[in-house]
């Protein structure tokens, strides 16, 4: 079997809720209770520590907690160390790249209850390299190996020559579901993280179990520790101030806010409805709820109850706020994010340089004929027509004159803002049938007349970095619709950052999709 010569040039990971970045932030936290291992987030160097942690007496399985996979040499020592050592495995949220070669060394291998059917999976796919994200077939025949050997005599050699060697992209990935819980999904191949649904390859007639991913049904139950439970975290944010007397608040709050029956009820029910859950109110004196329940987590929870409360049917479109997530009361968000902004404002200055990370460079020879509605991550044209391209040194000396344009962010993924913007979140999707794009440009444009009322004045949109085309579909899509002085901060919040300027919370208070 092929060997690696350089111990970390090769990679597996998807980016998930834990980005795979360099080797010394690449460690999985490990905690051993009883009999059993538990381990989470991305796979760094971490052979010693699996070692010590599998020689502790008495260990019999190791329970992989939501990692998105890294280094590529590591998962297979540690696999082959599983294996050696003859412990099951148990899959608890997702376990992705190099994660699911070390799954795979389970002696028995079993989905746990941990967490929901949507968000439990293991997820394969082939290597690339590390730095440059440039596929790495050379490397595939071992990790096909062992899967092989893993699985058996219910090996798919079609499923797996399309996993391991079927990839456009480091994003590639085939997904394979814990089928024994509503909503049950089919196993999932993508060639790309952007490839749409439609494009993707279903496996319909297979499932985990004669696949030979794992190799029983039945689900494990297990408690998690503490500290590897997924946090309450919205947009990077931890709320800490829980709801001490629920009805009496809710009492309260329904009072001021509700005229009608059914506002009331919602309030009422609000402890009884299934987490993850949230209730948004809008901003003024028009006073609107939506709520949602029932979703992966509280931040989109979050997110859902804000969409609601936007978009109420027949009614005008409105800025809302989250009010109380899951059993905390959120309002301080508002307050202490609006503070963040004006804080990061008083500190900005003008950087010495016009560009940074590179913001200036790369597409010239390409342009934007009309919305991009797939592979929003990819290089953008160095201009939109019609449409001004600020540089961060451009942006920063306009928010710091007597009129600044408004400032809208369209991604808002790391929970970081641009002082004095605000988020359009989702706000840069397009879409290639009609109708949907134009119920979705209905409230794209009824959010933005919210967000920066005035068509003629300057403003700025703005997503992740040069490669993030939301920001360049956003700017085109309100010169479409009327705004006059339409600006496009190309570089975005990479660029922002790469120029050591100040950044503050984002506030979001508009959804669009």
């Amino acid at each position: 079997m092929q060997s690696f010569s350089i111990k970390t040039a090769i990679h597996l990971c998807v980016g998930l809720v834990v980005a795979c970045g360099g080797a010394a932030a690449n460690a999985m936290n490990l905690e051993v209770q009883g009999g059993t291992v538990f381990a989470t987030g991305p796979v760094g160097e971490d052979y010693g520590k699996f070692q010590k942690a599998l020689a502790a007496p008495g260990v019999q399985r190791v329970v992989f907690v939501n990692s998105p996979g890294g280094d590529l040499w590591t998962g297979m020592q540690i696999g082959r160390l599983i294996a050696d050592k003859g412990v099951d495995t148990v899959a608890a949220g997702y376990c992705v790249s190099s994660c699911a070669i070390m799954f795979m060394g389970g002696k028995e291998r079993s989905f746990s209850d941990a967490y929901r059917a949507g968000q439990t999976y293991v997820g394969i796919h082939g290597p690339h390299e590390k730095d440059t994200n440039r596929l790495s077939p050379t490397q595939s025949p071992q990790i096909y190996a062992f899967f092989k050997q893993r699985m058996g005599e219910r090996f798919h050699s079609d499923v797996m020559n399309t996993a391991f060697y079927s990839m456009e992209s480091a994003g590639s990935l085939l997904k394979v579901f814990d089928a024994q819980r509503p909503p049950r999904q089919a196993p999932l191949h993508c060639k790309s993280e952007q490839s749409l649904r439609k494009d993707c390859i279903e496996f319909k007639e297979l499932d985990a179990l004669s696949l030979g991913v794992v190799t029983k049904a039945a689900l494990t139950s297990v408690e998690l520790p503490a500290s590897f439970k997924l946090g309450a975290k919205i947009f990077g944010q931890e709320p800490t101030q829980e709801l001490t007397d629920a009805p009496a608040y809710f009492k309260d709050v329904s009072g001021k806010l509700c005229s009608n029956d059914k506002c009331r009820k919602l309030f009422a029910g609000y402890m009884d409805a299934h987490e993850n859950k949230a209730i948004a109110v809008s901003v003024g004196e028009d006073r609107a709820v939506g709520s949602a329940s029932k979703r992966d987590n509280a931040a989109t929870a979050f997110v859902g109850a804000i969409y609601g409360c936007n978009h109420i049917k027949d009614q005008p479109t409105r800025l809302c706020e989250a009010l109380v997530v899951n059993g905390y009361d959120i309002r301080d968000f508002y307050t202490t994010g609006m503070a963040s902004h004006a804080e990061a404002l008083s500190n900005l200055a003008a950087p010495s340089a016009k560009y940074y990370a590179n913001e200036e460079y790369g597409g010239g020879m390409t342009s934007a004929n009309g919305l991009r509605t797939q592979k929003l991550h990819d290089i953008t044209p160095q201009k939109l027509d019609g449409i001004r391209t600020y540089g961060t040194q451009e942006l920063a000396v306009a928010l710091k004159s007597p009129q600044p344009p408004a400032v809208v962010d369209v991604w808002a993924g790391a929970g970081e803002a641009i002082p004095g913007a605000q988020t359009l979140w989702r706000g840069g999707l397009a879409f290639e049938e009609v109708a949907p794009d134009a119920a979705y440009e209905a409230r794209f444009i009824g959010l933005l007349r919210l967000l920066s009322p005035d068509p003629n004045k300057p403003v700025v949109f703005y997503c992740l970095s040069r490669d993030c085309w939301q920001s360049a579909n956003a700017a085109m899509r309100a010169k479409k619709l009327g705004y006059t002085q339409v600006g496009w901060y190309r570089g975005g919040m990479e660029s922002w950052k790469a120029a050591n300027l100040p950044v503050a919370r984002i506030v979001v208070r508009a959804v669009v999709q």
